[in-house]
């Protein structure tokens, strides 16, 4: 156990002046790195004064994504980050891969930091349980109504799921909401959520709150592209789909599958989903209008399609086509709304990105990192591979699969 001094997690003797030319007036400031190994207490120093370095002054809040197998070494690494970055909010989540600039490393030992230094945004930093009841929610309430950008959410996979995120929806008031669910291991009790004062062992989800000078642009790539006709359902029950556009809902998936090329039919063995329109008021769908969700299993017999969701009469309903064609398409296509939609160059960025992405997905590594530096620049950047990804979509957030989910900073 690496000897500390606990007050100075708290008290930090680090002179800092309010005049006009000081940075604590200035925008945002990033520092990222990924390390990886076994556990090293002069490298995890080394990398936490790099930090304070860059950032020179008080950081506001550190993301740590850590490989299970280090999870003894949680508390010093986490101590190490609040000293030495002079940081006193430490944040994370247990991860099966790690991701920083230009670089994937799937099922590696290690960690990923961002430290960020944000000295006009206010941070709210709550552990929230499962239980609704608990004045925590009211919190998140009271943080949301009083003009929250939005919320990054580092949740527990086994205590966070469809219907804690619909309480969260209608407690947060709809805000964007981003993040990413624990991974690194098949075992639920390897698996893990903390903040600077450990692992939260309660906690259904970190949730970080942002509000004031810092822009809070999200995306979410959910790696398909539509593909034959939408259709309007007309006949549904609970999560299964009887009728599209009044015919055979079972018979309208085949003829859509049917009409593909055949190059596309033997890429869409096993990878056509549903696409839910988040809006009615579309004339032409497009990649993006859509939230994608499974198709469970089909009945030639009574044509019904089972699906991963829980759709509405009168719902578009379109399928779609997943390949690393169109997720890579469809990440291209977010980053470059996300870029017109900045007002100044972004100086850090979260991702958040399927386990089942990666080289599984495409066949090489670190695409999805790579694409974030091509279309943003060496930005400081660290996230993980996921169990989950949570994203907003039209108004809501969801829990997403096969997604790359992402939050990007900018100053205002």
């Amino acid at each position: 156990m690496v000897e500390r001094n606990l007050d100075e997690t708290r008290d930090f003797p680090y002179a800092m002046t309010m005049d006009s030319t000081s940075p604590m007036l200035a925008g945002g400031i990033a520092y990222s790195e990924l390390v990886l190994g076994s556990f090293d207490e002069e490298k995890a120093t080394a990398v936490a004064q790099r930090a304070h370095q860059k950032l020179g002054d008080r950081a506001s809040i550190a993301f740590l994504f850590i490989s299970c197998d280090l999870r003894d070494s949680l508390r010093d690494i986490v101590e190490l980050v609040q000293i030495h970055a002079r940081c006193p909010h430490v944040v994370g989540c247990s991860a099966g891969g790690l991701i920083g600039l230009e670089e994937e490393e799937e099922e590696k030992s290690g960690f990923s930091l961002l430290v960020l230094r944000l000295p006009n945004t206010e941070l709210e930093v709550v552990s929230v349980p499962v239980e609704s009841h608990h004045a925590t929610w009211d919190q998140c309430k009271r943080w949301s109504r009083d003009g929250s950008e939005g919320w990054i959410l580092l949740g527990n996979p086994v205590l966070l799921g469809e219907d804690w995120m619909s309480h969260w929806n209608d407690v947060t008031g709809n805000r964007p909401v981003y993040g990413g669910l624990a991974s690194g291991s098949h075992r639920a009790d390897e698996l893990f959520v903390f903040n600077e004062r450990g692992i939260q062992e309660g906690a259904a989800a970190i949730a970080i709150g942002m509000r004031g000078g810092v822009q809070f642009c999200g995306l979410v790539s959910q790696g398909c592209r539509p593909i034959g006709e939408p259709f309007t359902i007309t006949k549904v029950n609970d999560n299964l789909i009887h009728q599209l556009a009044s015919k055979n809902a079972y018979e309208q998936l085949q003829e859509t599958f049917h009409k593909l090329s055949e190059q596309q039919r033997e890429r869409a063995q096993g990878n056509i989903l549903i696409g839910l329109a988040m809006s009615e008021y579309v004339e032409d769908f497009h990649t993006g209008d859509f939230l994608v969700r499974s198709i469970l299993g089909g009945d030639p017999n009574n044509g019904a399609l089972a699906v991963g969701a829980l759709p509405r009469v009168g719902q578009t309903l379109q399928f779609q086509l997943r390949d690393k064609e169109a997720a890579s398409a469809d990440l291209d296509l977010a980053l470059r709304k996300c870029n017109r939609d900045l007002v100044q160059p972004p100086f850090a960025a979260l991702l958040f990105a399927c386990s089942g992405r990666g080289s599984h997905m495409f066949g090489q590594p670190n695409h999805d990192a790579q694409k974030f530096a091509d279309s943003l620049g060496p930005l400081p950047i660290s996230g993980f591979f996921c169990n989950g990804e949570i994203g907003t979509v039209g108004a809501k957030a969801y829990l997403h699969g096969f997604t790359a989910s992402a939050v990007i900073l900018a100053d205002k």
